[in-house]
This record gives C-alpha cells, sequence and structure tokens, in this order.
C-alpha cells in the first residue's frame, strides 16, 4: 500500500478496460487520479468509485484526438491537485475499423491518419503539455500503453500496429530527451488481454488459438498491465527509462514453432 503516495497521476481511456483497473490500482496505492475518457459518464463513474472507497478522484472528458483536450486535462490536473507525477497515456482509437482492416491492397488512409492521430499524437501532445510541469519539480513518470502488435509483422489491423510502433519511438525518444532531468518514459506492450475491445471482437476459436501460443496457462487480464504500469508510476522503478516492457505470457519469447511442437509431445 502507499506505493504512490502524494504523487499524482492523470490516466487516459480510464473509463474502461486497462485504464479503469489502472485508476483504481493507482488510487488504493495512494495517489490522487485524474480519470479522463472520451466518455464522460465512464469517466465519472470510475472517479465515483475511487471517491466512495475512500480515494480521491477527479473525472474529466478528454478526446485525445484534439489538443485543446489535453492542455485542458493538464491545466485542470494542476489547477485542483497543483502538481502531476504521473502521465500514462492509455487511450486508444474506439474506431470499429481497425478491428475490419484486413485489406491491405484496399489500403484504408483515413484510419490510417486517425489511428495516428488518437493513438500517438494523443499521447505525445499529452506529453507537450505535461513536461513543462515535471521538469520543473525535477521528477515525473510518463507510461504509453504500446502492444506486441509493434514488434512484428501483422496480417491484418495494419494502421494499428504501425501506430504502436511510432509509440514505442516516442516513448524512448522522449526518455532520452529529458531522462537527465529527471522525467521517465516507459512503454508497456500488452499481448493478448481480456477487455471490453477483446471481448467484443474475438470470437471462441480465436480465443483458443491465442490461448494456445502463450507461454503461460491463461490469457492476460487488465490487472496485469496494471500492475506493471503500478510499478513504472512508483519510484521502485526509479532507474527504469526508455524500457518497452512486454507484459504477454510469454508470447514473444518463443519461436513461432512452439505452439506446433507443443501440440505433438
Amino acid at each position: 500500500m502507499n506505493r504512490l503516495k502524494g504523487k499524482v497521476a492523470v490516466i487516459t481511456g480510464a473509463g474502461s478496460g486497462i485504464g479503469r483497473i489502472s485508476a483504481q490500482t493507482f488510487a488504493r496505492e495512494g495517489a490522487q487520479v485524474v480519470v479522463t475518457d472520451l466518455y464522460a459518464a465512464s469517466a465519472e463513474e470510475v472517479a465515483r468509485s475511487i471517491n466512495e472507497a475512500g480515494g480521491s478522484a477527479l473525472a474529466l472528458k478528454v478526446d485525445v484526438g484534439v489538443e485543446a483536450d489535453l492542455k485542458h486535462m493538464i491545466d485542470s490536473t494542476i489547477d485542483h491537485f497543483g502538481r502531476i507525477d504521473v502521465l500514462f497515456n492509455n487511450a486508444v482509437s474506439k474506431n470499429p475499423a481497425t478491428a475490419r482492416d484486413v485489406d491491405f491492397i484496399d489500403f484504408n488512409e483515413a484510419l490510417f491518419h486517425t489511428n495516428m492521430r488518437v493513438n500517438v499524437l494523443g499521447g505525445v501532445l499529452a506529453c507537450k503539455w505535461a513536461l513543462p510541469h515535471m521538469l520543473a519539480q525535477g521528477s515525473g513518470s510518463i507510461i504509453f500503453t504500446s502492444s506486441t502488435s509493434s514488434i512484428a509483422g501483422e496480417v491484418a489491423q495494419f494502421s494499428y500496429g504501425a501506430s504502436k510502433a511510432a509509440v514505442n519511438w516516442y516513448t524512448q525518444t522522449i526518455a532520452a530527451t529529458f531522462g537527465k532531468r529527471g522525467v521517465r518514459c516507459n512503454a508497456i506492450l500488452p499481448g493478448v488481454i481480456r477487455t471490453p475491445a477483446l471481448e467484443g471482437w474475438a470470437n471462441e476459436a480465436m480465443t483458443q488459438a491465442f490461448l494456445d501460443i502463450q507461454n503461460v496457462p491463461r490469457l492476460g487480464e487488465p490487472e496485469d498491465i496494471a500492475a506493471m504500469a503500478l510499478f513504472l508510476a512508483s519510484d521502485e522503478s526509479a532507474y527504469v527509462n526508455g524500457a518497452l516492457m512486454r507484459v504477454d505470457g510469454g508470447m514473444s519469447c518463443a519461436t513461432p514453432m512452439v505452439p506446433v511442437v507443443r501440440a505433438w509431445l
């Protein structure tokens, strides 16, 4: 308990899934949390759950694709809590076309720009407005939610993986640029996580196939990502900067032949 005592954390996309669990986890560990989401009612419900549990949370409606919203998010944080110690750039484009992006020949240029604007630029511009406050106090932890889709080729969701690869670059660039001034930046690369988004997209056969390629006996849960985010937000990770932390059940640790060979053993 109290691993984040005295810290103020801003989390985008905190109305559901990974963001929701992370906000509640941060609050239990002593952080004052700014819960932001595209959907105001979702952000307010999460903030209410934190406040009713004895924590301290502020809910904001934020479209990370709009810079004015991001500036308002940081300004409101400073006005309400007086500082910002953690910025968790977790929001992702909710465009349903992303899951149907399966025809490279008919490349969806509009979807590409949407994913880049929300998944990449949203976090970058949030950093733009948060960094002056972190630099002034000489400390801060910035976290991005990336994806294992960023580290190898895919056969679908062509814009999503590309956007997360860009997130990795900015993570390491921000880390190199500001690390010596006390601000760290790291990314979490989730594997297959049982979020509402996954449940609404994957059928039973896909879920079993995903389980087959894990090197642990289950799929991931939002709590698994929140645990890593908590570590990166806390002073326990003070010597961790520019890291791309894979939280994927060992999915990416083995060669593609492993599931095939395992089935014959």
